[in-house]
């Protein structure tokens, strides 16, 4: 207790003093002593690497108290602040080691590891969830925002894009390090049992060498183990023979037999009903994987999910602010009777009604999620500013908010029978615009989307992104009593409803800057080919802004990928038709393969599916639905020929 009060009463004197104090003190109980003893007795335990790192210590210590002493010698502070400074002056020094000799294992973090080569290297932990090391923060600032201060001189922590570089030159330079072997592995699964998957460093390699060996997976636990003898004979013969895992084996065997099967007719009706009830997203998820539209919408199964509070869906408030906004124009007369303050100012209500009505008051909210909605309400005032341009350009008017088909809404499910199964399709479109043409409706459905979602042609053949035509078509069959007039199709479009984010230099003019505004928030999707159609969509005295069109400026004429004729239509709505009937087909056999569409490592069902770790897909063993790109001459030719009697599905292939 004695160097202990003596430390204690040291009164408030200059840091060399101060620095004097706390090495007097630790002379005086003895910790140079103390660290040489440890350094020994670890010696004597067999670990040497912990042994040179309690041996640096007091070195390291003592050049602490020097520097500080040269730094704020004469500078007067009381105990506490000289403890808090002396702290963080010791944080920014390090312990390491060197190998005593070339023969030797050296473990440690890969940033961490020297500049050596060495033979051979493991790279262990290889999963997608510790390479990259990298998760995005929950920050207030966007990397976005950090560039803009990084314009005006303020010096950030790293973005996002500069962490990500930064682990991938860690992971690349750990790669170089081996002369003779590199060997990568990662767990199979989680401390919970989850599976795990490959980070994009082994696929990579993979790529890189074809020819390289790839080693079976190896488990220390019992039941690991077990699985790695149902994969190698000789380590079912070398445990066999013992008791605890004989029984495993004869189990083994039986699951081997095993496949998922398929569903019997009363399980079927048990699970979803005579009347199975379906929309465009779950019609989406059937046909992307049998098997996950079966845990889904018939066990019921739900991922888990930690409980919390979000910032607001920026999809349901935009949404929102875009059919009420419209519905206001509508009932003042017309998007022409507006000027471009008046939309401004009933954005401004309609958002301040969501808050009310939706949020119940900003009062109780958080200052993060303050300034999270604040940033949304400019990005919707960009987008509903966009609408409006579009439709003052237009003879096409949104007649239809949120039209619902169902029981109880605007207009009937569309239902389709095949066998004992019934298939039951409602839902809601998001816009319904029109335009009367000698005493016909011609009707064009409008999505809002807002991803990156396009128009694909490839997914349409494959029974995905068929929600928009199937709307058009059913509103062409049943609109006519809705309306009170004849309807006709006119097209499907995409509606990007986002503000638009550009690359350009700061000097360009406005002309510039609003073509790469227009080229990134053009609509997808198809338009009917008709010339007084077209026109009406958008005039084209100025140019054609919005629709996936071109006009030649010499001839007038109207091109682009997205111009359908009636014809076509008609083809594409036979198509649709024959994808329902093929649904309510294979869900009355009891279809659940695990069987995900693929179209390459990044755009495949598996890549965000929930249900993962519960469906245990294996590439080499489950089948896989590859679908090959489809040019639009392709597809159009492909319907030709499915509707002459013709084989129409051949580029869809099992793997």
């Amino acid at each position: 207790m004695g160097p202990l009060t003596a430390l204690a009463k040291t009164p408030t004197k200059p840091v060399r003093d101060q620095v004097l104090a706390l090495y007097t003190f630790l002379e005086d109980i003895g910790a140079p002593e103390a660290l040489e003893a440890r350094t020994a007795r670890l010696l004597d335990q067999g670990e040497p690497e912990l042994a040179r790192q309690a041996g640096q210590l007091w070195e390291i210590f003592c050049q602490g108290l020097e520097q500080c002493t040269a730094l704020l010698g004469e500078m007067e502070v009381d105990f506490s602040e000289f403890a808090r400074l002396l702290k963080l002056l010791l944080s920014r020094y390090s312990v390491g080691s060197i190998p005593a000799s070339l023969d030797r294992v050296t473990a440690g973090d890969a940033q961490r590891l020297s500049n050596r080569t060495c033979r051979v290297l493991f790279l262990l932990g290889a999963d997608d969830g510790s390479i990259p090391l990298v998760t995005p923060g929950g920050g207030l600032l966007t990397d976005r925002d950090r560039e803009l201060l990084e314009d005006y001189g303020l010096e950030l922590a790293p973005r996002m894009e500069e962490k990500l570089s930064r682990e991938e030159t860690i992971v690349y330079t750990a790669c170089t390090k081996p002369e003779e072997m590199l060997c990568v592995t990662w767990p199979a699964a989680g401390e919970s049992g989850g599976e795990k998957r490959p980070s994009f460093l082994v696929e990579s390699l993979r790529t890189l060498f074809p020819r390289a060996e790839q080693a079976p997976q190896l488990r220390p636990s019992p039941d690991q183990l077990r699985a790695v003898a149902a994969r190698l004979p000789e380590a079912r013969e070398a445990l066999e023979d013992r008791e605890d895992f004989a029984a495993s084996f004869r189990r083994l065997d039986r699951a081997a037999r095993w496949e998922r099967g398929r569903l019997s007719p009363k399980a079927v009706k048990a699970l979803y009903g005579e009347k199975v009830a379906m929309s465009a997203s779950r019609m989406d998820q059937y046909k992307s994987c049998h098997f996950a539209y079966f845990l889904r919408y018939g066990l019921g199964a739900k991922d888990r999910r930690p409980a919390g509070f979000h910032a607001p869906e920026y999809g349901t408030f935009v949404h929102y602010v875009l059919e009420h906004v419209l519905k206001a124009v509508r009932d003042r007369g017309g998007i022409r009777t507006c000027t471009h303050q008046d939309i401004r100012d009933l954005t401004q209500q309609v958002v301040r009604d969501y808050i009310f009505n939706e949020l119940g008051g900003m009062e109780h909210q958080t200052p993060r999620f303050k300034y999270l909605f604040r940033r949304l309400q400019k990005s919707v005032q960009a987008v509903v500013e966009n609408v409006a341009a579009e439709l003052r350009a237009s003879d096409f008017q949104p007649i239809a908010f949120e039209l619902g088909f169902g029981y109880g809404k605007d207009l009937p499910p569309v239902e389709i029978r095949e066998g004992d199964v019934t298939l039951r399709i409602s839902g809601f479109v998001d816009r319904v615009d029109g335009w009367v043409k000698d005493g016909r409706l011609y009707l064009r459905v409008v999505d809002y989307k807002t991803g990156r979602k396009s128009f694909d042609l490839t997914e349409v053949w494959n029974g995905l992104g068929l929600q928009m035509l199937l709307y058009l078509f059913t509103l062409e069959e049943k609109g006519g009593p809705l309306f009170g007039v004849e309807t006709l199709p006119a097209g499907v479009l995409y509606l990007p409803a986002r503000e638009a984010v550009i690359s350009g230099s700061r000097d360009m003019d406005e002309s510039a800057r609003q073509s790469l505004m227009d080229r990134e928030l053009v609509r997808r999707g198809l338009v009917l080919e008709d010339e007084e159609v077209l026109e009406a969509m958008e005039h084209k005295e100025s140019g054609i802004r919005f629709l996936p069109l071109k006009v030649n400026s010499r001839t007038g004429k109207i091109t682009g990928e997205a111009l359908v004729s009636a014809e076509k239509l008609g083809r594409l709505k036979k198509h649709t038709q024959h994808i329902l009937k093929d649904i309510c087909r294979e869900i009355a056999a009891g279809n659940i393969d695990a069987d995900p569409f693929w179209r390459g490592p990044n755009k495949n069902a598996c890549q965000y599916c929930e249900f993962f770790r519960a469906c245990q897909f294996e590439e080499k063993q489950d089948k896989v639905r590859w679908i090959p790109s489809v040019k639009n001459s392709e597809f159009w030719g492909w319907l030709a020929q499915k509707e002459e009697g013709g084989e129409g599905h051949g580029r869809e292939a099992d793997t």
